[in-house]
């Protein structure tokens, strides 16, 4: 009897990993299709996923698997916290009010008069409170019961999203000089072998006429739109004060990564943290004119990005970057010396 479950149990085990591995195949065939059938109606065209040419390709190939530790962990809007305040300083992260699996009465009656609280796992599943003696706990309890039993990841496909564990997080609400919400300005960092891009994304208004600017990283306005209209040029952005410490800021984060899109906000002279985003609109922002999402394409080394698998291939990677920075300030200083 002895030797008969002593082969029963190692074929047991043999069956269901092999299920499981078929089961995932599948997911993953199932992942594929919807991805592709999305994006044609989105574009009106088959991205080519063998060979992605163009950045939404590009971002349509990585969401398809990003389902890795490095990627999940940094795509969790409460998990990231721990990144942020190793990577930039706590200094850097609005205040947390609160956070868990559901929305309790005490955790509620708990909060401030005004808050911001959001979902972790996917995005726009968030809502700012600025005056809680008009919300009841019931109605911001269904909401967010709502939030939570979303499948954020079934939706978009976006597979960093699958395993993340629901959470809500409620953040302290952080207003501007004049009472207002703040601007978003958006980070696209692009980091490749040989040259390092960063296009600075600015959504303002959000909630009362939305508009998006985009400007290099000194401030030069692009003419450039992707699902909202660009401000009247009398309300276009101006430059932030600091936006030299926004800039240093999104750059440390994303050391390492071929793209990711880091969120700040600039308050009252300090910077915040928003979040990292490495699938922007789910890869499906349209834009105008189409060559620049040629352009992004280039930037985006697709091959190195899907080479990170943990935190600690991230970690490796951003020491080949300063290591290699280093030696290109080396050679720089040599030339000169040369020259002169």
């Amino acid at each position: 009897m002895a030797d008969n479950a002593s082969f029963t149990q190692p074929l047991s085990l043999l069956r269901l990993r092999q299920r499981c591995s078929e089961g995932l195949r599948r997911l993953k065939r199932s992942d594929h299709r919807e991805a592709i059938r999305q994006f044609e109606k989105r574009f009106g065209r088959t991205p080519s996923l063998e060979t992605p040419r163009t950045w939404s390709e590009k971002l349509t190939c990585l969401k398809l698997d990003a389902d890795r530790p490095v990627f999940r962990e940094l795509a969790d809007k409460l998990a990231v916290r721990d990144f942020v305040a190793d990577t930039l300083g706590q200094q850097h992260l609005i205040p947390l009010l609160a956070s868990g699996p559901v929305l309790t009465r005490a955790m509620f009656d708990a909060l401030p008069e005004q808050f911001v609280i959001k979902a972790n796992h996917g995005s726009a599943m968030n809502r700012i409170v600025t005056d809680k003696s008009s919300l009841s706990f019931e109605e911001l309890k269904r909401q967010t019961a709502g939030w939570l039993s979303r499948n954020f990841y079934m939706g978009s496909r976006e597979t960093q999203y699958r395993h993340i564990a629901p959470q809500l997080v409620v953040e302290q609400l952080m207003l501007d000089d004049n009472g207002n919400i703040p601007a978003d300005y958006k980070f696209h960092c692009f980091n490749g072998a040989e040259h390092s891009h960063c296009i600075v994304q600015v959504d303002s208004d959000r909630f009362n006429g939305h508009c998006r600017d985009y400007f290099t990283p000194d401030w030069q306005w692009l003419p450039l739109q992707v699902k909202y209209a660009n401000s009247p040029e009398s309300r276009r952005p101006t430059r932030p004060d600091t936006l030299e410490t926004l800039l240093e800021c999104a750059r440390t984060l994303s050391k390492g990564f071929a793209y990711v899109r880091v969120d700040l906000y600039s308050i009252q002279g300090q910077v915040y943290f928003g979040e990292m985003t490495f699938t922007p609109e789910s890869g499906f922002g349209r834009f105008e004119p189409y060559h620049v999402d040629e352009q992004w394409g280039e930037y985006f080394d697709l091959e190195h990005q899907l080479s990170l698998h943990t935190l600690e291939d991230l970690a490796h990677a951003r020491r080949a970057q300063a290591r290699e920075r280093v030696s290109d300030d080396e050679g720089g200083a040599s030339s000169s010396s040369v020259r002169a």
